[in-house]
């Protein structure tokens, strides 16, 4: 190869390095959407199976993720800060699993929500123990959304020195 092509190649790879870079200070956003989305689509096909009239709430969810997904396949090639569709879909999660504490404990529609699940104590405790661990996720999702967006994470700092050291 001449030296001009070779130069090429390591240029390229920089640069593909730098775009990696930014796209995975989306990693744990990315991993948490999975998380939510493979809860939720059980979710679906459990309400659906027990024909359950509320099975429209994991769909809602899914359909949303769906948007956010789709922001997130297009970050990799056009990198932004600002991931507007993602921030809503935990925006939307957040908000489900807090209106959702209350019927596990003081509604009658718990066997409608979670036909899967006898209704007795431990049965509420554990969905409240998912619902809360529902919350935790995607308030620290959120944040995490925030500081990407007002590039306050460690990834930025470190891809900023990255790209000093590489030019």
């Amino acid at each position: 190869m001449k030296k001009d092509e070779m130069a090429q190649i390591v240029q390229n790879r920089k640069k593909l390095s730098v775009k990696s870079m930014y796209f995975n200070r989306y990693l744990l956003v990315r991993y948490v959407s999975a998380l939510f989305f493979f809860t939720n689509f059980y979710w679906l096909i459990s309400l659906l199976m027990s024909d359950s009239s509320l099975f429209f709430i994991p769909l809602v969810l899914i359909i949303v993720f769906v948007v956010s997904a789709a922001e997130q396949v297009k970050i990799f090639s056009s990198h932004t800060n600002n991931a507007t569709h993602t921030k809503f879909y935990f925006k939307i999660q957040l908000v489900i699993n807090i209106i959702l504490l209350l019927p596990t404990y003081f509604s009658s529609s718990f066997t409608q929500l979670y036909p899967f699940l006898i209704e007795k104590g431990s049965s509420k405790l554990f969905i409240l123990a998912i619902l809360m661990l529902g919350i935790i996720l995607s308030a620290i999702t959120l944040k995490r959304l925030h500081s990407i967006k007002h590039n306050e994470d460690k990834h930025f700092e470190r891809i900023k020195e990255y790209e000093q050291a590489i030019n």
